[in-house]
């Protein structure tokens, strides 16, 4: 019908890869003789060499063969699928389905590659170096710092992360949320030692959500430990894991873009028309700051003087706290593997609930490694 509106129906079931689509519109000229056909109007539309004309007639020539409906039933026949078109009382409805496969994306950009402007970055971390990191993380994903939210500075923000992040969200019906956590947050004093998991915190804070709440989120752990047998731990409660590996800024939004889709089918909103204009100033996000490093190697130090190997063993876990910290910050500055001796050796301290026998000789190794690291950057 001339001036009519056609409405377009479109649907693709990913289970059973079945595509369909149906055009609707309303009636025109000689449509009432259409419906008095019945089935047999349907099967005359897709009937070589026929045209149905408006007054009905069957088998007129005119500036066209009649044949277009049919090459499109033939076209259907060979992608494995069918058309239909019915002539109901207020309407006409075409409709065609098809089985298909979706096709590969285009290569991206990844230098245009920003997520959608309504996503919130939520972090935490007890490390000060590595919390700068998740900000220039983000940043480089296309999060301004006006839409990020980093804790983890002192004990009450590493306790209270579930309620915090289940109460933002609830105050933000339609927001996105790119949460990343550190899996090991060690909460000890001179009495008392717990140990929190970053990706049990985000269990409980997919559990206490809604579904539809839940599907606005991409949770990821970060973690020192990345045995196959961590990162499986890790992602059977968290949407996946983001390594403590050094990541230039191009790195970071690739290993998010490919996250990000397959958390977010069908690349929805991963490329943003307004990139973040400060992005070309922004530091490689592992540019780990040597002066930061030698505080940590002096905080030890000073612990290691003031606690000796022989003190009462819970001591040991706020040593082990700050070296598993340093463990951390190592592998995000491991560039060229300058630091992968030094990273092993904290490692192989891990086990136990004691210092080693031979923990001053392998703290003055690790330390000599990450001097010597820091003197020649």
């Amino acid at each position: 019908m001339n001036g009519a509106e056609i409405i377009t129906e479109v649907n693709y079931d990913q289970i059973t890869g079945i595509f369909e689509m149906k055009v609707i519109n309303f009636p025109g000229p000689g449509h009432a003789k259409l419906v008095a056909m019945g089935p047999r109007a349907s099967e005359l539309v897709f009937s070589h060499d026929t045209r149905l004309h408006v007054d009905c007639d069957l088998g007129k020539r005119g500036y066209s063969a009649g044949d277009g409906a049919w090459i499109i039933s033939k076209c259907a026949t060979i992608l494995g699928g069918k058309v239909q078109i019915t002539f109901e009382e207020d309407r006409t409805v075409f409709w065609f389905q098809a089985p298909m496969k979706l096709g590969t994306p285009p290569p991206l950009d990844i230098d245009e590659f920003r997520l959608p402007s309504d996503v919130w970055g939520i972090g935490v971390d007890d490390s000060m170096i590595q919390r700068k990191l998740l900000r220039v993380l983000y940043e480089h994903t296309g999060i301004p710092e006006s839409r990020q939210v980093i804790l983890g500075q002192n004990t009450e923000e590493i306790v209270g992360f579930v309620d915090f992040v289940v109460d933002f969200v609830n105050r933000r019906p339609t927001g996105r949320f790119f949460i990343v956590a550190d899996e090991n947050f060690e909460i000890a004093d001179s009495s008392s030692h717990e140990h929190i998991s970053g990706s049990e915190c985000i269990r409980l804070i997919r559990n206490a959500l809604s579904l539809e709440q839940e599907s606005r989120m991409l949770a990821l752990v970060r973690s020192a430990n990345d045995s196959p047998q961590d990162l499986a731990l890790y992602s059977s409660k968290a949407h996946g894991v983001m390594p403590k590996v050094p990541l230039r800024g191009s790195s970071v939004r690739e290993t998010v873009y490919h996250l990000w889709r397959v958390r977010f089918p069908g690349l929805e909103g991963v490329v943003s028309p307004s990139p973040v204009a400060s992005l070309g100033n922004l530091s490689d996000t592992t540019s780990v700051s040597t002066v930061e490093l030698l505080a940590e190697v002096e905080k030890i130090d000073n612990f290691c003087v003031e606690n000796p190997r022989k003190s009462p063993q819970d001591k040991w876990h706020l040593l082990w706290d700050e070296l598993h910290q340093l463990k951390g910050d190592l592998k995000s500055a491991n560039d060229e593997d300058r630091l992968t001796e030094a990273i092993d050796l904290i490692e192989a301290l891990r086990d136990g609930n004691k210092p080693a026998d031979d923990f001053m000789p392998t703290w003055l190794r690790i330390r000599s490694d990450i001097v010597s690291f820091i003197s020649q950057n």
